[in-house]
């Protein structure tokens, strides 16, 4: 068995300040420390699982934060930006199955650790103008495009909930409770870690996963939080103006349409304040 495993950071044990996400900070070394100990247990519950080959995509910030150092053998680590698969670096339709560790919930959400649709800029995504979509939502459409499920979501348990509802049959492990957007009731990696390698373990052994996710074809409507970003990302080629705030990209292969999502809020995030 070949396994993806995708690792942000704001959903991982013991965060819930936007400091211990920061590269450079005095909270952030001891954060890394923590997304590292939920990666460990997570790779115990693959091997526990029996698979034999893991690809581990860093996918938070400037996609730095994990060390190859101390990986087990059979585990590599994809590193570095920018891709086109963004927080999917390293996937193709080799792997049988995916997992989200330390995800979080999308922008908007009550109650949610530093909750947000991968920039700050970014208010509201849909897809086909009635399902709204987060981080969640968007890497498994991609991860569909490969024909891989994705079988396991790790974060607070407002990233579970939301995990449950776009992909019924999910296995979720929940390490806190958020009760703000920077408060939480964290729990200790003594009780996530077995959590985390359990779901693993469970989600890889079940007898049937869920079931891919299919946006192909479907428009993607993206919302920012000011017209200044909107102008920004509009300048991309054939991305449609809908209104101050929104664009939207034409449906179609949706590995391109998330290549344009990709440049548009690179481009918004030049556009300052």
């Amino acid at each position: 068995m070949k396994v993806f495993i995708s690792v942000d950071m704001e959903g991982v044990t013991g965060v819930c300040r936007e400091a211990q996400t920061s590269p450079g900070t005095a909270e952030y070394e001891g954060a890394a420390r923590l997304l590292r100990a939920d990666l460990d247990a997570a790779l115990a519950g693959c091997r526990d699982a029996g698979v034999a080959e893991i690809v581990v995509a860093d996918a938070h910030e400037e996609a730095s934060n994990l060390d190859v150092e101390g990986l087990p053998d059979g585990v590599q680590l994809a590193s570095g930006t920018p891709t086109t698969t963004s927080m999917l670096h390293g996937l193709d339709e080799s792997f049988d199955a995916a997992l989200f560790l330390g995800y979080h919930a999308m922008a908007g959400t009550s109650a949610a650790v530093l909750d947000h649709t991968y920039t700050y800029d970014v208010f509201r995504v849909r897809v086909d103008e009635y399902l709204e979509v987060g981080e969640i939502g968007l890497n498994a459409g991609l991860a569909g495009c490969f024909g891989v499920p994705v079988v396991f979501v790790s974060g607070d348990s407002a990233t579970a909930t939301e995990a449950e509802e776009v992909l019924p049959g999910v296995r979720t492990a929940v390490v806190k409770h958020g009760t703000g957007r920077t408060s939480a009731r964290l729990l200790s990696p003594h009780v996530t870690g077995p959590l985390i390698r359990e779901g693993v373990s469970g989600a890889l052994r079940a007898a049937s996963r869920p079931d891919t996710l299919d946006f192909g074809g479907l428009p993607l409507r993206i919302t920012f939080t000011s017209s200044r970003r909107c102008d920004m990302a509009a300048l991309c080629f054939g991305v449609e103006r809908l209104d101050a705030r929104s664009v939207q990209i034409p449906g179609g292969d949706f590995r391109h349409t998330f290549r344009a999502f990709l440049a548009c809020l690179q481009l918004a995030g030049t556009a300052g304040h």
